[in-house]
């Protein structure tokens, strides 16, 4: 693992997912911006006080690169996304991109026995959903949480808004998982009546009376369930609560720590916000980073660690434990040597005479397919490939070198496969 345990980032996150190692992380939670089309900022007098951040996505904030990258590796993904920009309000588009080029570099540094957990609302959590289908694939989908609670809320035209959605997700079906109980601790069940040996022969007991004698087990009662209703929100009152706008409470956190993660087991926020998964990892023995654009976070994980869990051995002196960074870190799982590789391919379709689509792809097979979707006859073939880490300068140059319609090309078949092979080796 390239990152020390106990680190704060304060950068953009999507840098910091980019440089890590990959399958190096056991569990992601991330309570992520919910695309309310607003500004939330901190009051003045709390703990929390400067901290601000803003929830709303515009175009501008989408780049280019992002939606290349996605094209290139994710059919599904940008196909959905691509319909999603058809829809009147393109704030959830600019979200969805958001969000969908960071879930994929989460998916990635995610070990294959680890967990996600997406913290959302209503407000977007039905587009999440397909978003996490995407990437993580839907037979990897083990959880939609309800986290219900209670707070005071006056509406007339509505039912009241009382929970929020955590979507649960793995990378394959070998996760840590602990299952925990819910809390029927004074049911009792009885189990069998007692035996033992009398006269050389195993059989059940009696008592003086001559009932049989029969043994009671405390019952653990069942296993959880998916909807939460026993953790409420962070009262105003409550010595956890910093003021940071969207904090959540401590408990919630253990409870998704203690279920999918093992002590020493690194645990990553990538919206870390007022800390609360970093306080929760370290009181569970777990290892722990955490990212956020603010350094108001690793104010804020100083001061809760400090105050939360001031009776650890190992933390006596938070100013010198805590690491922080404001620079990516470099992956020590790949070298310059060791670049992302990707296929430049050349597809025909029967109907088109001498015009080829050129492209880059990761998954050559499933662009093809994704082209054959598209047409009930199925004319599309694959007539080259050829797999190179200068993908992107060997496309534009054949795209500059040819007559170009968007993908489509015009020329002679033999001609661009001599020149896509001939410049590949060119470049390198």
């Amino acid at each position: 693992m390239n990152v020390k345990n106990r680190t704060i980032f304060c950068h953009d996150n999507l840098e910091i997912l980019q440089g890590i190692d990959t399958e190096s992380i056991d569990l992601i939670y991330l309570d992520p911006p919910f695309n309310k089309k607003k500004v939330f900022t901190a009051p003045i007098g709390s703990s929390a006080e400067g901290a601000e951040f803003s929830d709303v996505f515009r175009e501008g904030d989408v780049k280019a690169e992002w939606v290349q990258t996605i094209k290139e590796d994710h059919d599904e993904l940008y196909s959905f996304l691509n319909g999603i920009k058809n829809i009147r309000n393109s704030y959830n588009y600019c979200y969805l991109c958001y969000m969908a080029i960071r879930l994929i570099e989460m998916h990635r540094i995610l070990k294959n026995t680890g967990s996600l957990y997406l913290h959302c609302d209503p407000t977007m959590s039905h587009y999440l959903k397909i978003l996490l289908d995407c990437i993580f694939g839907e037979k990897n989908f083990r959880n939609e949480i309800v986290w219900n609670y209670k707070r005071w809320s006056n509406v007339s035209r509505d039912f009241q808004k009382m929970h929020d959605i955590v979507f649960r997700y793995s990378k394959t079906e070998n996760i840590n998982f602990n299952i925990l109980y819910q809390d029927y601790a004074n049911i009792d069940f009885i189990e069998d009546t007692v035996r033992g040996v009398v006269d050389g022969k195993l059989q059940r007991l009696k008592d003086k009376d001559g009932n049989y004698i029969k043994r009671k087990k405390k019952n653990k009662g069942v296993s959880m369930h998916d909807t939460w209703v026993d953790i409420n929100f962070v009262a105003p009152t409550s010595k956890e609560r910093t003021g940071y706008p969207t904090q959540k409470p401590l408990e919630l956190l253990e409870r998704i720590i203690k279920v999918s993660s093992n002590k020493g087991d690194i645990v990553l926020d990538p919206f870390c916000g007022c800390a609360t998964t970093c306080v929760a990892s370290e009181k569970l023995g777990r290892k722990w980073i955490g990212i956020d654009i603010s350094i108001k976070a690793y104010e804020l994980v100083k001061l809760r660690l400090k105050k939360e869990v001031a009776d650890s051995e190992h933390l006596s002196d938070y100013q010198n434990v805590l690491n922080f960074q404001t620079q990516p870190p470099i992956r020590k799982d790949r070298t310059n040597r060791d670049l992302e590789q990707k296929y430049v391919y050349i597809i025909s379709n029967q109907s088109y005479e001498e015009e080829y689509k050129v492209g880059i792809a990761k998954h050559w097979q499933s662009r093809l397919n994704s082209y054959q979707t598209s047409d009930p006859n199925r004319r599309y073939r694959m007539e080259h490939k050829i797999l190179t880490h200068s993908y992107r300068k060997v496309e534009k140059y054949i795209h500059k070198k040819f007559h170009a319609r968007n993908e489509w090309i015009s020329g002679n078949l033999k001609d661009i496969k001599r020149e896509i092979n001939a410049y590949a080796k060119k470049v390198g």
